[in-house]
């Protein structure tokens, strides 16, 4: 069983359309009744979901370093769980499950629906198209 955390830190990397992947995702968290924050140091939020970007070069390693950051928050008995998602994971999810695999699961950049299941939710379909969103 799945236990469904209090407070989900979500971590966007790249670009615009990662924030907007991202301010959908966090309206779904919302709305499960669970706080969301967004790129937050926040110590309370136990579980992270790392949007990342593997454009170029430079993007994919720095969501790499971002996810092993992480990893080691989650060794060192900070968070009690990482979630990967985004263009980077999707193009690269056996190879980074591969190198990484102490992040909890890997998902694309279509895959809410599952990551919402992941937390314990259930994806809620009246809220398609709706975001929270992180600028004013």
């Amino acid at each position: 069983m799945t236990r469904r955390p209090n407070k989900i830190n979500v971590i966007t990397l790249g670009c615009s359309k990662n924030l907007v992947d991202s301010e959908v995702l966090m309206r779904q968290v919302d709305a499960q009744g669970i706080e969301v924050v967004h790129d937050s140091d926040d110590a309370d939020a136990r579980t992270v979901v790392i949007n990342t970007c593997g454009f170029i070069q430079d993007a994919k390693q720095e969501s790499i370093d971002t996810i092993l950051d992480y990893v080691r928050a989650k060794e060192a008995g900070l968070l009690d769980a990482v979630y990967v998602m985004g263009c980077l994971s999707e193009r690269y999810k056996k190879d980074l499950a591969g190198e990484i695999p102490e992040v909890d699961q890997y998902f694309g950049v279509n895959d809410i629906r599952q990551i919402i299941a992941a937390i314990g939710g259930d994806y809620r379909k009246e809220l398609v198209g709706e975001r929270l969103l992180t600028t004013p």
